[in-house]
């Protein structure tokens, strides 16, 4: 979740100083200045404080998503997540045998755009399915240790 937190804290730091600069234009005494700064920095601790609990949720929300998932009558809802990383696998394995076996190196021109995408997607659902794999196996270590 990093691309989240890293979403809303990239201008942090340049708010903080440019806030401070004013804040050392305006206010004429030390003391006003140091009051006001700590003040700043609390306010900014409550964002990071509210960041990380927005992030928390959403991993909870994904869990409870899973587990509902798990319970569920559907064939499909069960197993879409093997379905997906399995059909990503073989279309991967297939298109990889075409552009070194079968296909001339003008037509794999042609399939390049389609492999670039392909390779996000199948990283993107290795990383998914098996972190979350490791996510779920953690959890329930820690739960059988309390």
């Amino acid at each position: 979740m990093s691309w989240f937190s890293d979403l809303f804290s990239s201008g942090v730091s340049e708010v903080i100083s440019s806030v401070g600069e004013a804040i050392d234009r305006l206010v004429t005494t030390d003391e006003e200045r140091i009051l006001l700064k700590v003040e700043l920095e609390k306010e900014i601790n409550k964002f990071k404080q509210a960041q990380l609990n927005a992030i928390a949720n959403y991993d909870k929300e994904i869990t409870l998503r899973h587990s509902i998932d798990m319970t569920s009558d559907s064939w499909l809802s069960k197993n879409i997540r093997p379905l997906a990383l399995s059909f990503l696998t073989v279309s991967t394995v297939l298109l990889a045998y075409l552009t070194i076996f079968i296909l001339d190196p003008t037509k794999v021109d042609l399939i390049k755009p389609w492999l670039d995408l392909l390779q996000i997607l199948l990283v993107t659902t290795y990383a998914f399915y098996f972190g979350s794999r490791g996510v779920e196996k953690v959890s329930k270590i820690k739960a059988k240790s309390n």
